[in-house]
């Protein structure tokens, strides 16, 4: 393939533009504030996960306290007919007296329920405490990842901007050069993952650490200026500065 030596030196360019949008490319994949945002999305999932769990034992805690309560209230109700018969006449001393023993065994009973009912009532406290500090969090890790993703999408903005710049220069230079060269110079590119074209100075390449043989030196030496030489072991267009 030829080309004149000055659309090579030209490539040169447009390899520096697609350098560039590359590094724009890796800048706006590595932006820090992405960490930061999948952090905050982790701790979200991290607090719902608890809050679920809060909200079963608290769901579980609310069953039990509603069974001791109606047990109590059963056994409230049993312990009013043993009394109301007793203040009834007619019943017999024995009778009264085994009626007033299950009133006092009842009213153990109760008692042993309204204590397990209150450890229930401060259990259910404590869970849902529990879960309005869990709401707090989310709340806050909301209002964090809502912050972040604006300076993220600010980020991208300013990056965007920048590459849509430089691949319109990068397009507008390659689209004067031949369309042959341009072809073998992405072709290169595809191949190698990124780099096409690089600058040749004597043995000294610049653009890729590239040890040329010294047979492959002295072939590129006699080319005439406008034939367009690559490197035999990378493929990569060597553009002559001298």
């Amino acid at each position: 393939m030829r080309a004149s030596i000055e659309d090579q030196r030209r490539l040169l360019e447009v390899q520096a533009l697609d350098t560039r949008l590359a590094r724009l490319a890796h800048e706006r994949r590595t932006l820090q504030v992405l960490a930061e945002i999948i952090t905050l999305e982790r701790a979200a999932r991290d607090i719902e996960v608890e809050r679920v769990r809060a909200l079963t034992r608290l769901s579980d805690l609310k069953r039990d306290l509603t069974r001791v309560e109606d047990d109590v209230d059963q056994i409230r109700q049993r312990a009013a007919r043993y009394q109301a018969r007793i203040d009834a006449a007619g019943a017999s001393a024995k009778d009264v007296r085994a009626m007033q023993q299950e009133v006092e065994m009842l009213a153990n009973r109760t008692s042993a329920l309204e204590d397990q009912q209150l450890e229930q009532m401060e259990a259910v406290e404590a869970v849902e405490e529990e879960i309005a500090r869990l709401d707090t969090r989310a709340g806050e890790n909301a209002a964090v990842t809502r912050e972040r993703t604006g300076v993220r999408d600010a980020e991208f903005r300013r990056i965007d901007d920048i590459a849509d710049d430089v691949r319109a220069r990068r397009d507008a230079l390659a689209a004067t050069l031949p369309a042959d060269l341009v072809k073998l110079y992405d072709e290169v590119r595809i191949e190698t993952g990124g780099l096409g074209a690089v600058a040749l100075y004597g043995a000294r390449t610049e653009g890729a650490n590239i040890e040329l043989p010294l047979t492959e030196l002295a072939e590129i030496r006699a080319a005439a200026p406008d034939v367009v030489v690559t490197s035999e072991e990378h493929g990569y267009i060597l553009v002559r500065q001298d």
